[in-house]
């Protein structure tokens, strides 16, 4: 894929939503919080639920795949770690930034780039890697969002089940099991899931507009070279490490490779774990992506 079609065609669209958002929210005096948990606690529940009843679960390469993507989200979590405290960041604004470099955008920047580069038949084992990095982005983000507050125990209390690993479970033994769920939840749930990327972009623009420009700050550039760099390397290392190849390589590399999921924002809202500071690291780190994706894609497609 070129680099102008990679603009236009994949993040064309998200920076387009992102700014109707930006532009409509303030003037029809939209308030983020209240869209941010309809996402986080019933679009989100339900896209993951919707992927995991329907994805094929099956294989030995599904663990390879699964076992790769957090072998580059571990790589990012000990760059962000490191980086961090070498230039003096602790406390929450650390855990924001190791948040944003473990927690990539698999779902809709990844999975139409992987379809794009590599063709239909790749989106299995991207949505493989969707899952696996969704379920413990969030799982990660509300453990550090309650880390400072909380015991060990209530902290993993808190991130295991909050509402999108919860329904990723669910989900989960449903699809072991071979249970056929009801039409009427089926659709439901596939309805809502469709709601999902578009709200939480819409919202991110809100985000924006409230927060005003992006602001350049250490943190960011911490989270930015360790989750466009030091993730896909890790997740290379490990894919091949277990014997992946071919596509499935690739995928694990550029589903690894994508900056920080949206959904970032919304744990940082509702956790309150420095909203403003992910917000731009989403923001900025997806503008780097732009010369770092096509070398990625150059190397691997």
């Amino acid at each position: 894929m070129s680099f102008v079609a990679l603009l236009i065609d994949v993040l064309g669209p998200v920076v387009a939503i992102v700014a109707v958002g930006a532009l409509a929210g303030p003037r029809l005096r939209l308030g983020n919080a209240s869209l941010s948990r309809v996402a986080y606690w019933v679009l989100g529940p339900a896209f993951v639920f919707d992927l995991f009843v329907t994805t094929d679960l099956v294989g030995p390469t599904v663990i390879r795949l699964a076992v790769a993507g957090l072998a580059g989200m571990a790589a990012a979590v000990a760059g962000a770690v490191l980086l961090g405290r070498a230039t003096g960041i602790s406390g929450r604004p650390l855990s924001a930034a190791v948040m944003t470099a473990a927690y990539g955008n698999v779902g809709n920047a990844g999975l139409a780039i992987s379809a794009f580069a590599l063709g239909q038949q790749a989106l299995a084992a991207a949505g493989v890697l969707m899952l696996t990095i969704n379920i413990t982005g969030v799982t990660l983000g509300v453990g550090l969002a309650s880390a400072s507050d909380e015991g060990l125990l209530p902290t993993l209390g808190r991130a295991l089940f909050s509402p999108m690993p919860l329904a990723g479970a669910v989900a989960f033994v449903i699809n072991v099991i071979d249970i056929e769920i009801p039409l009427v939840v089926g659709r439901s749930t596939g309805l809502l899931a469709q709601a999902m990327i578009p709200l939480m972009l819409f919202t991110l623009g809100l985000q924006l507009a409230a927060t005003g420009r992006p602001q350049w700050r250490p943190a960011i550039g911490v989270a930015t070279v360790a989750k466009l760099v030091l993730a896909p390397l890790g997740a290379a290392a490990a894919a091949g490490a277990v014997g992946l190849s071919g596509d499935d390589l690739a995928v694990v590399v550029l589903q690894s490779a994508m900056p920080p999921a949206v959904f970032c924002v919304l744990v940082g809202l509702e956790y309150d774990l420095e909203p403003a500071q992910v917000t731009d690291t989403v923001v900025m780190t997806t503008l780097a992506s732009l010369v770092t994706l096509p070398v990625v894609l150059a190397l691997v497609a």
